[in-house]
């Protein structure tokens, strides 16, 4: 499943997300959010990591904005889950 912001592409959302609902999606972005806070930077990834913190933010802000996932969408995680095992 592709997240967009308008017409604009912001990125793909796993199967796992999907299935977790935009708010277990957000809250999962939001932890990755926490443990990039955690890590030590090498000298000069600092604007690299904050760039990264921008997009994961959107991303999070535009998951917490979306009321559900599609029928189709859900259908598809199952999906693609199953023929992983």
């Amino acid at each position: 499943m592709k997240l967009f912001d308008g017409g604009e592409l912001e990125g793909e959302i796993c199967p796992e997300c999907v299935l977790a609902g935009p708010a277990g999606a957000a809250a999962k972005v939001r932890w990755r959010l926490g443990a990039m806070g955690r890590t030590e930077n090498e000298a000069g990834e600092e604007e690299e990591r904050a760039s990264w913190i921008r997009l994961l933010d959107r991303r999070a802000h535009l998951l917490e904005e979306t009321s559900s996932f599609s029928l189709a969408a859900r259908q598809a995680a199952v999906r693609e889950t199953r023929e992983r095992r």
